[in-house]
């Protein structure tokens, strides 16, 4: 059997050159999430544990500081900025473009992801809007499955905040 070499050598080559690098597929999430991380948001996170026990968790972050708000209601101010916050992406480690929807009235592309966050594995789905914004993320992480929304129109730190560590 014969084969051209030449010819298979520069047929291999531009299937090389055209087919996308893991890189190249994370891309988009990954600047999606350090553009939506570093942008005033509101965050709403319900976590429902293997027996179905759901917890909701709200979150405020603005440039300067960070307020969540507990099961119970109370919510807690932390002294942590935008700027303070991690932009280590390194755990990202498949992305794979998955469809489309709207979320909050917006279209976006859907992602799912695969990552290891410091021996934390998860697999998650990601909408990403055209503003380049995570609006949504959904996954699960050691028997419990999380689903987090994401606004960055409406948000106000709470009045009512206990510094942490505080009064």
């Amino acid at each position: 059997m014969y084969i051209d070499t030449h010819r298979t050598l520069i047929a291999l080559a531009f299937t090389v050159l055209a087919t996308p690098t893991l890189a190249d597929e994370c891309a988009p999430v990954k600047s999606a999430l350090l553009n939506s991380g570093h942008m005033p948001h509101t965050v709403i996170l319900t976590r429902t544990d293997g027996q179905g026990k759901k917890a909701v968790t709200r979150q405020v972050q603005t440039v300067d500081n960070k307020y969540v708000q507990t099961a119970d209601g109370k919510w807690y101010a932390m002294n942590i900025a935008i700027k303070d916050l991690n932009d280590d992406l390194s755990g990202v480690q498949t992305c794979r473009r998955s469809g489309s929807d709207i979320v909050s009235g917006e279209a976006t592309v859907v992602y799912e992801v695969h990552m290891n966050l410091e021996g934390q594995v998860s697999d998650q789905k990601l909408w990403v809007s055209s503003k380049n914004m995570v609006l949504k993320s959904e996954g699960t992480i050691e028997g419990a499955h999380y689903i987090t929304e994401y606004d960055f129109a409406h948000v106000t730190p709470p009045a009512n905040a206990i510094p942490l560590g505080g009064k």
